[in-house]
Order: structure tokens, then C-alpha cells, then sequence
């Protein structure tokens, strides 16, 4: 009897080793630039591997002349973009980087006014979360974490409030988005991800 007792302890305590194991496996799958304790963002070390799903540029008026003066091209990984295209939503630890660079007009052989990139002016980084997890930061909510970087930190968020900090700017994403797009995914401007739309 003791035996059979001592058998079954050490397979309950095994069994949630293991268990223990898998849960963290799990967390640590989640994103690859997400701490899974603390639900800390970062900048992926390697989102530049990554592929491009499209790139954005700001221009501005200077005396009647426009000027492009920032270029913001984003990035996400190789899988969230297969599983959208088979699905139609982004996947839960899909990560989207924003790359804000600094940029420059000048006349060339092409044309007048051609602009190109200069320097690394921040990072936006936002990571889906279909889980809810990371519900008291409140950097984490809406279906997404949020933060923006500067250049000199890949580590350390000035974000404070992503419902202040953040959300502002994707309002108009929502009446831009598919009809049939999931809610929280409504928050990505997808109409400048041609690539999302491929088969």
C-alpha cells in the first residue's frame, strides 16, 4: 500500500512538473519579444529578417514644396502573415513592427522629388493577444499590447497608457477595416498590407 501511495505521489508531482513545463512552453511560444511574467515588450532582435508587410510615407509642406519627411515600414513575422492570408485575422503572439525613419527629398535621375530613408527614429511595436492576457498592465488591452520605443532603447517602452499613448491614432483603422475583419483586429490599418491579401 505504501508502495502503490508512493507511486501515485510521485506521479502527481511529475505529472505537474510536466504540466508546469508545457504552461511554460506555452508562454514562452506566445511572442518571442514578450516577457511572460511580467508582459514586458521589446523590440525583436531580428524583425528586420522579417518580411515587409508594407511601408507608409509622411510627407510636409515647406514653403509649397512637399517633402517626405519620415518613411514607417512594417514588419511581422513570416507565419502571421501565411495565417492571415488562410484566415482572414491575425493570429494570438502575431507581432507587428512599425520602423519610424527619419527621411530626405532630393531631385534625381527618376524625378524631382525623390525621398529615401536616413535615420532610426523609434519603434512602434504591438503584439495580439486573443487570450486577454496581462490584464492589470496597462499596456495591454483591446486585443493587443502596445508600445513605442525610441531608437537609443529596443528595450525599454515610453509608453505609459496605451488607451492614451496609443489607441488615438488607429480610431480611424476601425472605419477603414474589413467588414468582416475580427473586432480587435480592426484596430491595424490592413488596407496598406496589400501583401495580407494574397492566397
Amino acid at each position: 500500500m505504501k508502495r502503490i501511495m508512493l507511486i501515485t505521489i510521485v506521479g502527481i508531482l511529475g505529472f505537474g512538473s510536466w504540466a508546469g513545463e508545457v504552461l511554460a512552453m506555452e508562454d514562452k511560444a506566445f511572442a518571442p519579444n514578450v516577457n511572460p511574467t511580467t508582459g514586458a515588450i521589446s523590440v525583436p532582435e531580428d524583425y528586420t529578417l522579417w518580411p515587409t508587410l508594407g511601408t507608409w510615407t509622411h510627407a510636409k509642406i515647406d514653403g509649397g514644396i512637399t517633402n517626405i519627411h519620415e518613411y514607417h515600414v512594417v514588419y511581422t513575422q513570416p507565419e502571421t502573415i501565411e495565417y492571415y492570408q488562410k484566415k482572414r485575422r491575425f493570429p494570438d503572439g502575431a507581432v507587428l513592427v512599425k520602423e519610424l525613419l527619419h527621411a530626405e527629398t532630393m531631385s534625381m535621375t527618376t524625378g524631382p522629388a525623390v525621398g529615401h530613408a536616413t535615420t532610426i527614429k523609434g519603434y512602434f511595436v504591438l503584439v495580439r493577444d486573443t487570450k486577454g492576457r496581462f490584464k492589470d498592465s496597462p499596456l495591454w488591452g483591446d486585443g493587443w499590447g502596445w508600445s513605442f520605443f525610441n531608437a537609443d532603447d529596443r528595450v525599454k517602452t515610453i509608453s505609459t497608457d496605451y488607451r492614451v499613448d496609443c489607441i488615438p491614432c488607429h480610431v480611424p483603422a476601425k472605419d477603414l477595416a474589413p467588414r468582416n475583419a475580427k473586432k480587435d483586429d480592426k484596430w491595424i490599418y490592413t488596407l496598406g498590407y496589400p501583401v495580407l491579401q494574397k492566397k
